[in-house]
C-alpha cells in the first residue's frame, strides 16, 4: 500500500513539473515575448522612416516658388531629419524671407497628416493654466520648429538638419514655410507660410491606437 501511494505521488509530482515550466524556464519565455515587441516596435519605426518627397503648395505659387523641388530624409527612432529644398532656375526667394522647417501634428479641425490631440497630459491641470487656451490649441496643428534652412553653394539649394533627443513618432508630416519677416528681431515663433509639404508614413500612430484622431 505504502509502495503504491508512493508511486502516485511521484507520477503526481511528474505531472506537475511539466504542466508548470521551472522559473528559468518562465523567465526565458518573458524575455521571448519582450524581444518580439521590441522587434516590433523597430518594424513599426523603420516604416516611419525614409526619404519623403514634398510637394509646393498654392501659396508656393504665389510667391513664384511653384518650380521648387525638395525633400525630406527622416528618422523616427533616431530623433533626425534632414531638409533639402531647391528653387527652379531662375528663381530665388522674396526679399527678406528664409526658409523654415517644421514638424507637424495635426489638430482635431484639420492640417498636414493625422492629428495626435489629446488630454490624457492633463490629469493635474489644462495646458497653458487655462481651459479655453488648452482647448483651442489641440483644433489646430502643432508644429515644432526645424530650424532655418541654410543656402548652399549653387544659391538655389537651402539644407536644414535637425536632431532631437526623443523619437519623432507624434509628428505626421513635414512642412517648410517662407517666413517673410526673416525671422529676424521680435519675429513671430509660430510657422508663416507653408510652401512645402510632405506626410510621413504611419507618422502620428502610437502602437496601442488610442490617440484622438480627426476633427470633432
Amino acid at each position: 500500500m505504502l509502495a503504491r501511494m508512493t508511486s502516485l505521488m511521484g507520477a503526481a509530482l511528474a505531472a506537475g513539473l511539466i504542466a508548470s515550466p521551472a522559473p528559468a524556464q518562465q523567465d526565458t519565455g518573458n524575455r521571448a515575448m519582450q524581444d518580439e515587441g521590441a522587434m516590433q516596435d523597430d518594424k513599426m519605426m523603420s516604416r516611419m522612416s525614409g526619404r519623403i518627397p514634398l510637394m509646393t503648395t498654392p501659396p508656393a505659387r504665389a510667391a513664384g516658388l511653384a518650380g521648387a523641388t525638395g525633400s525630406a530624409d527622416v528618422d523616427v527612432k533616431a530623433g533626425r531629419v534632414e531638409l533639402t529644398v531647391k528653387l527652379a532656375e531662375g528663381t530665388s526667394l522674396p526679399a527678406g524671407s528664409v526658409l523654415e522647417g517644421w514638424l507637424v501634428t495635426a489638430g482635431r479641425k484639420g492640417g498636414p497628416g493625422m492629428s495626435t490631440a489629446s488630454e490624457r497630459d492633463q490629469k493635474y491641470g489644462p495646458a497653458f493654466g487655462m481651459k479655453d487656451v488648452a482647448g483651442a490649441s489641440r483644433d489646430i496643428p502643432y508644429a515644432l520648429s526645424t530650424g532655418i534652412l541654410k543656402r548652399q553653394g549653387d544659391g538655389r539649394t537651402y539644407v536644414g538638419r535637425f536632431k532631437i533627443d526623443n523619437d519623432l513618432t507624434p509628428y505626421a508630416a513635414v512642412v517648410v514655410t517662407l517666413e517673410s519677416d526673416g525671422n529676424r528681431g521680435a519675429y513671430d515663433p509660430r510657422p508663416g507660410t507653408p510652401i512645402m509639404q510632405g506626410t510621413i508614413k504611419g507618422g502620428g500612430m502610437m502602437k496601442d491606437d488610442k490617440m484622438e484622431r480627426g476633427s470633432r
